[in-house]
């Protein structure tokens, strides 16, 4: 106690330095972010990765830093909601000292939004970034001659090597102590535009305004939403929309013209081809004929690698649970403790924590597509295809995100411009596999396909996609008629994806699965063996558990499930996982492996039922963090029950097809 109240002594004695880090989409903000902090940030060579503020901390030199690591934005003419956070936190958000981070090999659109932050009379500091990857090709930085024309600090980072680091939070420190920082004007945009500037910055005189004159200026004849409407409410003219865009793209051309200066000032080599291997490798990637082959051979290749390299760490696992169940019963004897501990505890959450290495497994596979920079390079050749489907490749960019979780893949969508689309691919997102279908998805596969099990999960997969598209057709076809934006994105260098950003990709989608295994699985485990166990003293088929799933047991009748496969369903509509929970303790697999859950299954199901099963997860109800973080993105009741309403049906109409398809088939073979 002594030494915790010591160090909270310490750490209020600290005077706080507040820095906000901003940056481009995939400049490497998160990574320097983590550098600086010591923490493991989600990282990937993708845009995007950041949609909402991230904040840490760290001291230095008696100073306490607060770091704030701001959603990428090319600009500060917001037109998503992650670029609007951006700008409001710089805005407002009282930062002593904003860090710019930029590319060292191509600067170009972070010095556009530098010169951008520097119009708002902010003290800045440039950090260049990947300063290891430029030298390697044989690019050279003049500093000076960057802090010449930028009148700002300049620091060469990276954060594989550690390079500037330290310098940078030494700078923060002492810049952060400077009291005249000079603001002065970097850019003339010619006379016409700055009469225009001098007459508002005079009217603004006497307004209250919370940023500077001319930034407002600037922004009010660029016809910035924000600032335009400010501009005339307080009594500005008009300008007609040609006027607006007449001033914008001067305006615009002026900061290039700029940049394009301070890059041949400042940079040497830099007009080479230093990436001539990255293109070579692009053209085959992104061929026109080559690109889905490829993309989807990659896809199967993962759904590999998920079920051969990590099967025998899975049924290690297994048999480990299953010991540590007959351990209990024989120890202990058969009670009522014994039963909570073996079926409830031990049944219930190992049943789902056996799947531990196969989630683990599939993440490290995304993790290195993501880290070596293909992804983007499938969205962007995916944006054909999802043009058809009324939405564009920055959509397919969220919706993969779902692969792991389908919160953070609704959360991702804050960085789509159209609110129509952003609506439609929050509502479609849920039916992209997440990682908490997977138990689900490997315990059936495994008792019903075995020689066939990455073969069936990559067909599942494929089919949630297809699910995905369509529905967007739906939803499109139902409510909106609109067409969609092309995407605009720069596209990452090829990385070899080192070990250390592997492991914390793959450990931060991983952890998610054991927390909830911890938390949201062990409680329900615990419920469920209640309802169980009671009030029949363990005969199952007249618990609590049974009296729910035949009450419900009408409605599957057309599939012919079985009450406990109906109460799985109901159970899993809390998380997914729960399904093979509920399994466990009510066909009792823990007591024989899964050679006693392929017996037990095996004698209610056969193939072409566990295949409608199988679709019925992939498609139904959002499990209830979804639903909540539907709700909250869209402020909206009505598209949350929509949602719940959608995929029920969707779910139960594709599960029914598929049954009696298969019924079918079968009769006719």
């Amino acid at each position: 106690m002594a030494l915790k109240s010591s160090i909270r002594e310490k750490e209020a004695s600290l005077q706080t330095i507040k820095v906000a880090l901003a940056g481009c989409p995939n400049v490497g903000k998160t990574s320097l972010f983590n550098a600086l902090t010591g923490t493991k940030q989600y990282v990937a060579n993708w845009p995007g990765v950041t949609v909402e503020k991230k904040e840490g901390f760290f001291d230095y030199e008696g100073y306490k830093i607060h770091l704030v690591d701001l959603p990428g934005t090319y600009s500060l003419g917001y037109s998503s909601m992650d670029e609007k956070i951006a700008r409001d936190y710089i805005l407002k958000g009282n930062a002593d000292i904003v860090v710019v981070v930029g590319d060292s090999v191509n600067p170009e659109q972070s010095l556009y939004l530098l010169l951008e932050i520097l119009e708002m009379e902010k003290k800045v500091i440039l950090a260049l970034t990947a300063i290891d990857e430029a030298k390697k090709v044989g690019i050279k930085i003049d500093r000076y001659e960057l802090q010449k024309h930028l009148g700002v600090p300049v620091v060469f980072t990276s954060s594989v090597t550690g390079e500037g680091i330290e310098e940078l939070k030494e700078k923060i420190v002492d810049y952060s102590q400077k009291e005249d920082v000079l603001h002065r004007i970097l850019i003339r945009y010619g006379d016409d535009i700055e009469r225009r500037i001098s007459q508002i910055e005079r009217f603004l005189h006497s307004k209250r305004i919370k940023v500077s004159p001319r930034y407002f200026a600037l922004k009010y004849l660029s016809g910035d939403p924000e600032f335009y409407k400010e501009g005339v409410k307080m009594g500005l003219p008009e300008l007609d929309e040609e006027e607006r865009i007449g001033y914008r793209l001067l305006i615009s051309k002026k900061k290039r013209e700029y940049i394009e200066n301070v890059i041949k000032e400042a940079y040497s080599n830099a007009m080479g081809k230093p990436f001539s291997l990255s293109e070579a490798i692009d053209h085959v990637l992104t061929h026109k004929f080559l690109a889905f082959p490829l993309f989807f051979a990659l896809m199967y290749l993962v759904f590999k690698f998920t079920f051969d390299i990590a099967q025998v760490f899975a049924d290690l696992l297994d048999s480990a649970f299953s010991h540590l169940g007959s351990f209990l019963v024989n120890s202990f004897g058969e009670n009522l403790f014994t039963s909570f501990l073996a079926d409830g505890i031990v049944g219930g959450v190992g049943s789902v924590l056996v799947f531990v290495p196969n989630i683990f497994a599939m993440f490290l596979a995304l993790g290195f597509l993501e880290e070596s920079g293909y992804l983007p390079r499938a969205a962007f050749v995916m944006d054909r295809i999802m043009e058809k489907f009324k939405l564009s490749g920055r959509a397919f960019m969220s919706l993969i995100l779902g692969f792991g979780c389908n919160v953070p893949s609704i959360m991702a969508t804050r960085s789509i411009d159209d609110p129509k689309e952003r609506l439609v691919t929050i509502l479609i997102a849920p039916f992209m596999s997440c990682s908490a279908r997977l138990p689900v998805y490997l315990l059936i596969l495994r008792i019903f396909f075995p020689n066939y099990s990455a073969a069936m999960l990559f067909m599942i997969y494929s089919l949630s996609i297809l699910v995905t598209l369509l529905s967007s057709v739906v939803i499109n076809w139902l409510f909106y008629r609109g067409k969609t934006s092309p995407l605009i994105m720069e596209l990452p260098r090829y990385r070899l994806p080192t070990f250390r950003n592997l492991y914390i990709y793959t450990w931060n989608r991983g952890k998610h699965f054991l927390k909830k295994a911890g938390t949201i699985i062990f409680v329900s485990a615990i419920l469920i063996w209640v309802l169980s166990y009671f009030p029949a003293g363990g005969d199952v088929e007249k618990s609590f558990s049974a009296m729910i799933g035949k009450s419900l047991e009408w409605i599957f009748k057309p599939f012919g499930y079985s009450w406990k496969i109906v109460t799985s369903l109901f159970y899993g509509a809390v998380a997914k996982e729960v399904i093979v929970s509920t399994m466990a303790m009510l066909y009792g697999f823990q007591e024989e492996t899964l050679s006693g859950a392929k017996e037990a299954l095996a004698m209610e199901m056969d193939p072409v039922s566990a295949i409608s099963f199988l679709l019925f997860v992939m498609a139904y109800i959002p499990c209830f963090a979804t639903i909540a973080t539907i709700y909250s993105e869209t402020n909206s009741l009505k598209w949350t029950l929509f949602s719940i309403g959608y995929s029920l049906t969707v779910a139960y109409s594709i599960s029914l097809l598929a049954f009696y398809l298969g019924k079918m088939v079968v009769m006719l073979v």
